[in-house]
């Protein structure tokens, strides 16, 4: 177990197992058995870190969902992964009411620990955000964590005298993985970031934990480095060894800037919901290789495919695929056509598209699906053309994403072609009260038409 540090209150690793053991205890005694779904709704804390150990120890399933998320959201989830308890916090339970779950604020600490779960049992639900439809759970065991946990510290030398600043939501693939489990794997000091969002209101904070506790390691995404490049004052980040960007392209300006301001150079790590970390850039040189995302992690296999499913040479263009212990054996509540389709021949194709250089470094290059980035978090528009679709003014409506004016970062716009005469504030107000509020449209054009092919195809390209 790690370290665990959070402002004042600081938990050493012994405390945090026995801590977690006491709680998987209590949540036995609420009645929760192995395999059942339990949703961890909390920000940033030690609450969030010890109800996701709490959890997984009992051998119950982790679904850790922000604590943006709204009723509409949440009760999408809780159907799906057959929630029936919530873990949450007094603004969590009021998000939560009226949906059908058991919803418990306070935690007893007491009661046997249960027997550890096996291996190959599910630890946890996700939901990643798909090219069509609702978001897709993805269902990963105890065994698949550790796998991603184990590699990832073995390409990162990670150990017990690293310090992991996590400014990530805990709820996201990425810092579950990429900081919890590979601090709880390596024994290395967890500094968490409380109340990460927004960050931009928080940079001056987390430049003081940086360098008050010497972090010598520092997850990120592109906006936040940004932020940071941008801040006001300076700081002295000597201590810090590695600092990775994920989730959404690093832009050169970006790694100029912070690499201008702190004399750190910023590395790219590409990692998935369905396997965690995949690929990351330890490389000797971060100034040459930084624009590629590294090599595979230990135990990853890469593939480039054409679009007939067959490798590519060395060098050539194509969609990015997988192998990994980490990995998912494929989504859950889903057709299995779905399944065949993603994970075909035992391998995950990302819809990525990407290239492999002379060295094994991968070099994204571009993305099949639609997916919008909007400050690191993804945004599928199906999603949000879904929930436009059912306003009774909106006839037709498609999501696209334009440029923010920073390099990297996007802006939802819906074009709508309405039924009758209604405003943007109208809709943007119904998707705010039924979606996260990074989901939510910026901007809203209305259009008479949506422009098609001559096979019908919505062209998107002609709405950006």
């Amino acid at each position: 177990m790690p370290s665990l540090t959070l402002s004042h209150e600081r938990v050493g690793g012994a405390e945090l197992r026995e801590q977690a053991d006491s709680l998987a205890g209590g949540l036995a005694a609420h009645g929760v058995e192995p395999g059942d779904a339990v949703a961890i709704i909390l920000p940033n804390g030690l609450p969030a870190a010890r109800a996701l150990l709490a959890v997984m120890r009992a051998g119950a399933v982790a679904v850790p969902l922000s604590p943006q998320s709204k009723p509409a959201e949440l009760a999408f989830v809780f159907r799906d992964a057959r929630v029936a308890t919530v873990l949450t916090d007094e603004r969590g339970a009021a998000r939560c009411d009226g949906l059908g779950v058991r919803v418990i604020t306070a935690l007893d600490d007491d009661g046997p620990a249960p027997p550890r779960p096996q291996p190959d049992a599910a630890a946890v639900y996700q939901y990643s955000s798909g090219a069509t439809g609702r978001p897709k759970r993805v269902p990963r065991t105890h065994a698949q964590l550790e796998a991603e946990a184990r590699a990832y510290a073995a390409a990162t030398d990670l150990t017990a005298d690293d310090t992991i600043l996590c400014a990530l939501p805990l709820f996201h693939t990425y810092g579950l993985g990429c900081c919890l489990l590979a601090a709880a794997h390596s024994g290395a000091t967890l500094v968490l970031l409380a109340a990460p969002q927004p960050f931009a209101i928080n940079r001056e904070p987390a430049l003081d934990v940086l360098e008050r506790e010497s972090a010598t390691v520092f997850p990120a995404v592109p906006f936040m480095l940004r932020v940071l490049a941008d801040a006001p004052r300076s700081a002295d980040l000597s201590a810090l060894r590695l600092c990775f960007s994920a989730a959404s392209a690093l832009p050169p300006e970006t790694f100029a800037a912070f690499d201008r301001r702190f004399g750190v150079p910023v590395r790219q790590l590409y990692g998935l919901t369905e396997a965690g970390a995949v690929t990351v850039n330890a490389d000797g040189d971060p100034w040459a290789t930084a624009r590629t995302v590294g090599r595979p992690l230990p135990g990853v296999e890469l593939d480039i495919l054409d679009a007939g499913g067959r490798p590519v040479e060395p060098g050539r263009i194509g969609e990015v695929a997988i192998r990994s212990p980490a990995m998912t054996r494929g989504y859950a509540g889903v057709d299995e056509a779905v399944n065949r389709r993603a994970f075909a021949e035992g391998r995950f194709l990302t819809a990525d598209r990407g290239r492999v250089d002379g060295d094994g470094r991968l070099v994204l290059t571009g993305r099949r699906k639609l997916l919008i980035d909007v400050l690191g978090d993804k945004v599928d528009p199906i999603e949000v053309e879904d929930v436009l679709a059912v306003h009774p003014k909106v006839r037709e409506v498609v999501v696209v994403g334009v440029p923010s004016g920073v390099a990297g970062e996007e802006l939802v716009k819906a074009v709508v072609v309405a039924d009758e005469r209604c405003g943007d504030r109208e809709l943007i107000r119904f998707c705010r009260e039924r979606l996260a509020n990074h989901k939510v449209p910026r901007l809203v054009e209305f259009r008479d038409e949506i422009p098609r092919s001559a096979l019908g195809k919505v062209l998107r390209k002609d709405l950006v």
